[in-house]
């Protein structure tokens, strides 16, 4: 196409787009005007053939799209895995996944075409290449990377959108993006009576688009060798066609961009590309459910028009309108429910202020003037988002007025969920899901809500439901709902013995299944593969060697009962723990690997033997950094004693580590100078050692008169040094008298601009104590001074005062939560 210059090009496309025998139908994924076009032509050429852009083999679904029990939208799903190593980068993380939609509504021109074809009785087929052979051909480029699981779209309108012809177009016509363009000179175009004239513009338009490509683009992203294969299935057709003697033209329906060469390539007469030897088990496709919301291009949706529902009011409005010569009429008047039913939603969702009626009616109106002034006969979608901007936000857009139209873009968008035929089937995952529920007794026939309280401790089959209910949540399911019970990742309410969820079946359970057969055919299996997929997101992400991450996915195998993926992730724990650079990944790995250990039963992580040996060597080398921990940043310090503290902890749990490594890196740690490090890494060195019996009471009073008697620089490092003491050794607070002496004397010893300065700091270092902690504090240190406080901790206080109290705590943290002012 290249080759030719773009007013020439152009000029011939009007001969070539339409000849007696083929007529090449150009679209836009789920454009209206495209389909009411595509179905008038249909009915006056009674076509022989419809060909239709999508992979070959969806030719054996146009039954199961055309039955009457399929209720838009819906989709066609696909999936490829490439269990061939065809990109060669299959490996221990399994085979690379892929999978893509094809979704239609009632105005998708391709099932429009399908619809009316099959009124005229014409072939029905589709001519594109396979999803396998798609993505083969894109990974087979030089410059194209390998990629992990993908989800394409196999409607997508990206050569348009980012064409830098259609971008200049919008800019001169005055309109903000392409889809603003596409509706102001096509979806305006909706009732012309020129089809012809629709199919030379529309042409026109991709074809100018489609100079704004080079050669080596289209071949590298698998546009050449799609069109090829489209362009020998016309061929194909044609041949058979002339064999069986039917008489009557082709029409081939495909996206524009690929439309206006196809003549050309017909005329070559090329040949299909080399088909892929698929294994049986390395894809497949279904039919299933989709959504607006899914459909919607704003929403990350790739292609087709976008916020589906206002076009499909448009669609539904002129299908069902009694005078077909005021369709103009129809039209503004199911724009304008738009306005109405926002402000109805607003008063139901309790808006302030919520749009009134006379608001509604001006957006109304608003929208008609602006189509009127734009030359539009009915208000587009641009034209009422406008009408609805104008009238109903009465501050700033950008604040005022963003829950507002987050609500318009809703209302725009739609939630409907289509239906598919009980004869469309399900793929394998899904069987295995009812089957297995079926055989843990879970509700799967009823939509009801149904509360669960599983005993992971004592109950085998609790343990198996509880897995499959993990399992699914992983592949995102919403057939489960947790609600609670021990977490064995973050070590937190490990004295729960139950599990709590809420399960109810609903058509989004079974349709998130379908979306994860691209991961395997039975939920375990697919569970797996998702849990691999973490596992090498590991290393893209920058954690590779981190070894918090890698036995939190670990202990995850275990809790999903992927027992034979948690054997091999010993390795890459192992690894990590031998390699990880930050001690707080250590020993958090550490603490979690102890967990693994204690909850046998929940998780059965009995068989894997090596675990003692990997927490040995994260053990050890935990301790080699530890004692460079006084030289990290101030965003590790709080995350640092923490470690500390939890490594000092792990000495009573594992009786097989060296506590001498500990205490070496600690002492290691407490040598270093005031005004050098971290000082309260040093305070919390220095509380670990005198807990732990290895420094006495007078070395740690001399330690700390360093840090306290006036030979620090800075009050800060003083307040340091406290933080951390306390936070491994809270005791010394009151116990140890030398100490409480320095602190009276070094806190008395600032003046008023130190002693605020600091005053935040020394709020961390005693919030963790308990109000009794404080006030044997507060009376050690008015002992010092010959007074006597009362009152400080009540223990008078009746049932009803406690409550409140409670509540009062309770609505004050909400508070902070509301203004952002907690931290997770």
């Amino acid at each position: 196409m290249n080759d030719h210059e773009p007013a020439e090009f152009v000029a011939a496309l009007p001969s070539k787009m339409r000849t007696s025998r083929v007529t090449y139908f150009p679209i836009r994924h789920h454009s209206p005007a495209c389909a009411a076009h595509l179905r008038r032509w249909i009915a006056t050429n009674k076509p022989a053939a419809v060909l239709i852009e999508g992979p070959s083999s969806f030719t054996a679904k146009i039954d199961l799209l055309l039955d009457a029990e399929a209720v838009c939208p819906f989709a066609l799903y696909t999936t490829f895995a490439d269990k061939k190593a065809r990109l060669g980068v299959s490996g221990p993380l399994g085979p690379r996944r892929f999978a893509a939609y094809y979704p239609f509504c009632d105005y998708s021109p391709e099932l429009v075409a399908l619809r009316a074809g099959r009124a005229a009785k014409a072939n029905l087929r589709f001519i594109d290449l396979e999803y396998a052979e798609m993505v083969l051909h894109r990974q087979r480029t030089p410059d194209a990377k390998p990629e992990g699981v993908r989800v394409d779209s196999l409607a997508a309108d990206g050569h348009l959108s980012h064409s830098e012809y259609i971008r200049e177009l919008a800019r001169r016509l005055g309109c903000r993006d392409f889809n603003e363009a596409w509706d102001h000179l096509f979806e305006t175009q909706w009732d012309s009576d020129d089809t012809d004239g629709f199919i030379d513009r529309v042409a026109t338009y991709c074809a100018m688009a489609r100079f704004s490509y080079r050669p080596e683009q289209l071949e590298a992203d698998g546009t050449n060798a799609r069109e090829a294969c489209m362009a020998a299935a016309i061929l194909d057709e044609l041949k058979q066609l002339a064999a069986a003697k039917k008489k009557g033209p082709v029409l081939v329906v495909t996206g524009g961009f690929h439309s206006v060469v196809l003549p050309n390539l017909v005329g070559a007469g090329v040949t299909r590309p080399e088909a892929v030897d698929l294994a049986e088990d390395e894809g497949g496709s279904w039919l299933m459910r989709y959504s607006f919301d899914q459909l919607d291009a704003l929403a990350g949706y790739a292609s087709g028009m976008p916020q589906p529902a206002f076009y499909d009011r448009l669609w539904h409005a002129s299908e069902t309108a009694p005078d077909p010569t005021r369709m103009s009429d129809v039209r503004t008047h199911a724009a304008a429910d738009i306005a109405v039913e926002v402000s109805r939603l607003t008063r139901l969702r309790g808006f302030h202020p919520a749009v009134t009626t006379p608001d509604a009616t001006a957006a109304v109106r608003m929208s008609r003037e602006l189509a009127a002034f734009r030359g539009h006969p009915w208000p587009t979608r641009d034209d009422v988002l406008d009408g609805m901007r104008s009238c109903f936000v009465k501050g700033e857009t950008v604040t005022d007025g963003v829950p507002l139209l987050r609500l318009v873009a809703e209302v725009l968008a739609g939630n409907r969920v289509g239906s598919v035929p009980k004869a469309a089937g399900v793929p394998p995952i899904v069987d295995d899901f009812y089957r297995e529920a079926r055989r843990l007794k879970l509700p799967v026939d009823v939509a009801e809500r149904k509360e669960l309280a599983l005993d992971l401790y004592r109950d085998v089959r609790h343990r198996g439901i509880s897995r499959l209910l993990h399992r699914l949540a992983l592949l995102g399911s919403p057939y489960g709902e947790y609600h609670g019970g021990p977490d064995f990742a973050a070590g937190t309410g490990l004295e729960l013995m139950q599990e709590h969820w809420q399960v109810r079946w609903s058509p989004g359970a079974e349709s998130s299944l379908v979306e994860a057969v691209v991961y395997g055919p039975t939920v375990e299996e697919a569970a797996g593969s998702k849990l691999l997929e973490e596992v090498a997101g590991l290393e893209t992400g920058g954690f590779g060697r981190n070894t918090a991450k890698a036995v939190e996915v670990l202990v995850k195998a275990c809790r999903l009962g992927l027992h034979k993926h948690a054997t091999a992730l010993t390795d890459l724990v192992s690894k990590c723990a031998a390699e990880d650079p930050s001690f707080v990944s250590l020993v958090s790995g550490l603490t979690q690997l102890e967990l693994l250990g204690r909850s046998r039963e929940p998780l059965e992580a009995t068989h894997l033997t090596t675990l003692p040996n990997i927490a040995l060597t994260a053990y050890q080398r935990a301790c080699y950094l530890a004692a460079d921990l006084v030289n990290c940043p101030n965003e590790l310090v709080d995350p640092g004693v923490r470690a500390l503290q939890s490594l000092r902890e792990s000495l009573g749990a594992e009786s097989r580590f060296d506590a001498d490594l500990l205490h070496n890196a600690l002492r290691t740690i407490i040598t270093s100078p005031p005004d050098k490090g971290q000082t309260a890494v040093i305070g919390a060195a220095a509380g670990i050692l005198y807990g732990e019996g290895k420094l006495a009471e007078a070395d740690l009073v001399v330690l700390a008169m360093g840090f306290l008697g006036g030979t620090s620089p800075e009050p800060r490092h003083s307040a340091g040094f406290v933080r951390g003491l306390l936070a491994t050794a809270r005791e010394v607070a009151w116990q140890v008298a030398g100490l409480v002496q320095a602190l009276d004397a070094r806190f008395g010893g600032w003046d008023d601009e130190s002693f605020l300065g600091v005053l935040p700091e020394l709020r961390l270092a005693f919030a963790d104590l308990t109000p009794r902690e404080i006030a044997r504090v507060a009376d050690a240190v008015a002992g010092m001074h010959d007074t006597e406080l009362t009152g400080l901790v009540r223990y008078d206080l009746s049932e009803k005062d406690a409550l409140l109290a409670v509540e009062v705590t309770r609505l004050v943290r909400e508070s902070l939560a509301a203004d952002g002012l907690t931290t997770a």
